[in-house]
């Protein structure tokens, strides 16, 4: 499995993540749309690795207050979140990875105020990574 690195624009929250990347999540929910990340959806807890910036980062949370949306207080960046439908994993925003090349990617476009589309792709994402 890759490791990729991963960092905010001003470098001072880095991480690495094991994944298998093909394809990333183009949400449209009210605040990815405005914040304009791809992800790679899913990443287990043993996959994900915050290297520096524990510090630098701010957390945001709005509507249920489930999900954590992390941002680099000082860049801006948001670079990685706990989901809201899977608490237990990371979605990392593919815009953060050095070394990804997007347009190899397939682009999934996420309503994610039809929240079955969100479900069925979680359940076709375990098909595929069990």
């Amino acid at each position: 499995m890759p490791t990729y690195y991963g960092s905010c624009h001003c470098g001072r929250v880095t991480f690495t993540v094991d994944a298998e990347i093909a394809r990333v999540l183009d949400c449209h929910c009210s605040l990815c749309r405005k914040k304009g990340a791809l992800y790679h959806p899913f990443v287990e807890p043993d996959h994900f690795r915050l290297l520096s910036g524990e510090d630098a980062l701010s957390c945001y949370q709005f509507n249920t207050m489930v999900a954590e949306h992390y941002f680099c207080k000082y860049c801006g960046i948001h670079v990685f979140h706990r989901h809201r439908v899977e608490p237990g994993k990371w979605g990392i925003n593919a815009r953060c990875l050095a070394d990804l090349d997007l347009s190899a990617l397939e682009v999934v476009h996420l309503d994610r105020a039809n929240d079955q589309a969100v479900g069925a792709l979680q359940r076709q994402y375990r098909r595929e990574n069990s």
